[in-house]
This record gives C-alpha cells, sequence and structure tokens, in this order.
C-alpha cells in the first residue's frame, strides 16, 4: 500500500554509507539531507529543477537558496517529510523584469528503498503538475 499521492517525484540513489547513516538517524536527518543535497550537486540540481517546476507561475523561476526545515524520519518504516524553505528569483521575459520572493516554503515526503539503495523524494500533492499543454 503507497501511503504517498504526489503530483511530482524523483529518485536519488545513495551508496552504502549514506544507506548506514541514515538507518540510525533520527534528530540528525537534517544534517544528512544537507549533505545529500550540498550546494552544486548532481542531487542539488535535481532537487532545484523539481522546485523550479512547483514554482514556475511566478514567471520563470530559479532558486537561490533553499533550506531544510521540519525534518520528521522514522527510521523504522524508512520514511519520513521536510520542508523546504526558500529564495527564489524570478525573471519575466517579456517585462524584462526580475523580483525576488524570500522564505517561499515546499512540502516534501520521502521513502528509502533499502533493498535498492534509492530514496524516492514526492513533493508537495498542492503543487502543479507538468501538462502536455506545457509542450506546445
Amino acid at each position: 500500500m503507497t501511503i504517498f499521492n504526489p503530483m511530482e517525484r524523483f529518485d536519488t540513489s545513495i551508496n552504502d554509507e549514506q544507506l548506514g547513516q541514515l538507518s540510525g538517524l533520527n534528530p540528525g536527518v537534517a544534517a544528512w539531507l544537507n549533505n545529500l543535497f550540498a550546494t552544486g550537486s548532481a542531487n542539488y540540481n535535481q532537487l532545484a529543477l523539481e522546485l523550479q517546476r512547483e514554482f514556475r507561475q511566478g514567471g520563470s523561476p530559479d532558486v537561490m537558496r533553499m533550506a531544510f526545515d521540519r525534518v520528521n524520519y522514522d527510521a523504522k518504516t524508512g520514511s519520513g517529510n521536510f520542508r523546504i524553505v526558500l529564495d527564489v528569483r524570478f525573471t519575466f521575459g517579456c517585462e524584462d523584469s526580475t523580483t525576488e520572493q524570500k522564505n517561499q516554503t515546499s512540502e516534501w515526503t520521502f521513502a528509502l528503498d533499502r533493498a535498492n539503495k534509492t530514496i524516492t523524494f514526492y513533493n508537495s500533492p498542492f503543487a502543479e503538475s507538468r501538462s502536455t499543454a506545457d509542450e506546445f
């Protein structure tokens, strides 16, 4: 039975060391997530892309800063949730202007697959999903 009803998701592979670290963590999961999504890493870029997709209604978004907040993790089930607090710069090409919105939030859940050494991240069910109309 799936406990999530997400609009968008992505998977991240983790190595044995990261898996071992996560298995014993609970209060330190925020630091673990900060390490997994270190600025400039492929994981960071993937998460920033997902956040940009979520915030695209405000113009062309560019994530300037993100921090993990309200992290909850159940080591027994390998699932949890967190909030991301981010600063986003929006560019409006037709108007040739930019604005920046600070302290925006996005809610996420995640599930660990120990056997396959992956974590699946699910964004808020309130985020707008990509439409085929976006392709035209």
